[in-house]
C-alpha cells in the first residue's frame, strides 16, 4: 500500500514516539497503519454494498463485519485514529486509500449478482485476505502509541516491556464488580425502555450513556472466551446477549492463558453494538485479591439480558404417539432462504416450517412429529418458536425473542400417505469453503439414501475437505428398513436401533429428511 511523500511526512510527526523510535521506523508505522487502514475500508466497503444492494443479508452482513472487526481487533478503529492523528490528518489518509480501493464495487459486480456476492461476505471476513493482524502486524501497538487521556492505560513503552499499571489507581475508583450478566440485563432493560420508533444509534447511546455511569472504570467478572478476548457468562440454557469485549489489554495476551477460566478485569466503557457485545477499553486483569476486596453489585440480571442458547435435538426425541398428534397440526409450509454451499457459493434453499393449530409455529423441524418433544422444546429453546397470524396466503410471525417476520409462502407442503414407498438413491450435500472466492478450501459432507420398493434401505455419509496442501476423508454406511407416514420416516437399523425423522415430499425427485432436502440421483 503505498503513500504520497506529503502524507507520509505528515504522519511521521503523529506517529513518531519515544518508545518506539529505536523499535520501528516512522516509515515502517506508516506503511504498517495504511495497510491495516486500507483493509478495514475493503471490508466496510464490501459491507455497505451487500447493505445497500442486497437488504435481505444486511443484518447477517452487519454482524459479520462487526465480528470481523472484533477479532482483528478493529472495533472503534476510525475513533482510534482519529485520536491518533487528528481528525484531518484522517480524513487525508481515508481520501487517499480510498482511492486505491475505489475499484471494489466493479470488482463485486462482476462476481456476480449482489445475492449471490453478499452470501459469502461471512466466509469471506474468515479469509487470509482480511486477516489484518497478519497483514499489518503491530498496529495494534502504533494505535496504542497515544492512549486515550484519563483512561488508566499504560504508555506504549510500558505495553512494549508486557507491565501493567498495578490496579490500586485504577481500581479503587470502582469499588463495585458487575458480572457479565448483570452488565447484559442493564443493556437489555435501557433498550428496552427507549420510545417506540428512535434509531438503532440513539438506542445504543442510550445504553452506552448507562453503562458508562457506572463509573470511569468499570469492574467484570465472567469466563473467558476460547478464542476472542471476551468474558462470558451462561447456564445450561442460556447465554448472555451482549458479552465483554476486552480491547487492549494492558498487559498483551493477558487472557491467552486464562480461557475458560472465570476472572475479574477492569476497563472503560468505550463501545456498545447491539448485534455483538459490550466493550471495554485498556482492560487489566486483576489478581484473585484485588477481585476479592470489590463489592459484588446487587443489580438484577433480568431475561432482557440473556438469550436461549441452540440445543442438540437428541433432547426433543421421544417414543413414536408421545409427540405431537396429526390433528394438532395446521401444516408444513416453505419459505425462501439462501445458505452457504460447497467452496463457499450461495445456494437457494426453501426450508420449512411446522404450524399448529394452537397458533405457534416452529423453525427448526429434525424429528417427526409424533416423536418430537415440542413442550420441552418450548421450554428450552424458544427462540425457534413464534406466534403466527394469517396474512393473505402468507403469515406475520413474532419469534420468542420479540423479532417480527412476514413468512412468504413458497410451498404448501402435504404429509405423505401411510405405507409410500420410495424407489432409487437421495441425496444431500452440505459444505463450505472460499474457491467462489479465489480460495483453495473446500468442504463437502454427502449424505445419500437408497430406498426400494420393498421397504429396505442403504444409508452412507461421506465428508471430505480440501486445501492446495491436505486432503481429508471420513465415511459410513448402514442399512435397515423404512416406513413413512404423514410427516415422518422412521428408519429401523439392522443393528436394532432407529431414527424417526421430519420427511416429507417436494416433488418425485425431491425430499426432505430430517431437515434437510434429499435430490434424486
Amino acid at each position: 500500500m503505498s503513500l504520497s511523500r506529503r502524507l507520509l511526512a505528515l504522519l511521521g510527526p503523529a506517529l513518531l514516539c519515544p518508545a518506539q523510535a529505536q523499535s520501528s521506523s516512522v516509515q515502517q508505522q506508516a506503511q504498517t497503519l495504511a495497510s491495516g487502514y486500507a483493509l478495514y475500508l475493503t471490508a466496510q466497503g464490501f459491507r455497505d454494498y451487500c447493505v445497500q444492494n442486497d437488504p435481505g443479508t444486511a443484518t447477517r452482513t452487519r454482524q459479520a463485519f462487526t465480528a470481523w472487526a472484533q477479532a482483528q481487533g478493529l472495533t472503534g478503529f476510525e475513533v482510534q485514529l482519529s485520536k491518533l492523528l487528528g481528525a484531518k490528518l484522517q480524513g487525508e489518509l481515508r481520501t487517499q486509500l480510498q482511492a486505491q480501493v475505489s475499484g471494489l464495487t466493479a470488482t463485486f459486480q462482476k462476481l456476480g449478482t449482489p445475492a449471490q456476492v453478499c452470501g459469502l461476505f461471512p466466509n469471506q471476513l474468515q479469509s487470509d485476505a482480511f486477516d489484518v493482524k497478519g497483514k499489518a502486524p503491530g498496529l495494534g501497538a502504533i494505535l496504542a502509541g497515544k492512549p486515550e487521556a484519563g483512561t488508566g492505560a499504560n504508555t506504549a513503552a510500558g505495553a512494549a516491556k508486557g507491565t501493567a499499571t498495578s490496579g490500586s489507581a485504577s481500581t479503587a475508583a470502582t469499588g463495585t464488580v458487575y458480572t457479565v450478566a448483570q452488565l447484559s440485563s442493564l443493556a437489555g432493560q435501557t433498550l428496552a425502555a427507549q420510545p417506540k420508533g428512535a434509531s438503532a444509534r440513539t438506542k445504543e447511546g442510550a445504553v452506552l450513556n448507562k453503562l458508562r455511569s457506572l463509573g470511569a472504570r468499570v469492574a467484570v467478572t465472567g469466563k473467558v472466551a476460547p478464542r476472542f478476548d471476551s468474558l462470558e457468562q451462561e447456564d445450561e440454557r442460556r447465554e448472555v446477549r451482549w458479552d465483554v469485549y476486552c480491547y487492549n489489554t494492558l498487559v498483551d495476551g493477558a487472557l491467552d492463558n486464562l480461557r475458560g477460566k472465570t476472572v475479574t478485569v477492569v476497563g472503560t466503557v468505550s463501545d456498545f453494538d447491539d448485534s455483538t457485545n459490550i466493550t471495554l477499553r485498556d482492560c487489566q486483569v486483576l489478581s484473585p485479591a484485588a477481585a476479592a476486596g470489590l463489592k459484588k453489585s446487587t443489580l438484577s440480571t433480568a431475561d432482557v439480558g440473556w438469550r436461549f442458547k441452540n440445543q442438540p435435538a437428541e433432547k426433543f426425541l421421544v417414543a413414536a404417539g408421545q409427540g405431537l398428534k396429526d390433528s394438532q397440526i395446521q401444516g408444513v409450509y416453505s419459505e425462501l432462504s439462501y445458505s452457504t454451499g460447497v467452496g463457499g457459493m450461495m445456494i437457494t434453499t426453501y426450508p420449512a416450517s411446522l404450524f399448529l393449530k394452537d397458533g405457534t409455529v416452529y423453525n427448526d423441524p429434525y424429528w417427526a412429529p409424533n416423536s418430537f418433544n415440542y413442550k420441552l422444546s418450548r421450554e428450552l429453546e424458544p427462540q425457534k418458536w413464534g406466534k403466527w397470524t394469517k396474512q393473505g396466503k402468507n403469515f406475520l410471525i413474532k419469534w420468542g425473542d420479540g423479532s417480527t417476520d412476514t413468512f412468504e409462502v413458497q410451498e404448501t407442503l402435504k404429509p405423505a400417505p401411510a405405507g409410500l414407498k420410495l424407489s432409487g438413491t437421495y441425496s444431500s450435500i452440505s459444505g463450505g469453503g472460499n474457491t467462489a472466492l479465489g480460495g483453495d478450501v473446500v468442504v463437502a459432507v454427502t449424505n445419500a439414501y437408497t430406498f426400494t420398493p420393498q421397504g429396505t434401505f442403504k444409508g452412507g455419509r461421506s465428508a471430505s475437505g480440501s486445501t492446495s496442501n491436505v486432503t481429508t476423508l471420513s465415511q459410513s454406511s448402514t442399512s435397515g428398513t423404512y416406513s413413512i407416514s404423514g410427516y415422518g420416516i422412521t428408519l429401523k437399523y439392522g443393528d436394532g436401533g432407529q431414527k424417526r425423522l421430519f420427511f416429507f415430499v417436494r416433488s418425485p425427485k425431491l425430499v426432505t429428511i430430517g431437515g434437510s432436502d434429499h435430490l434424486m440421483d
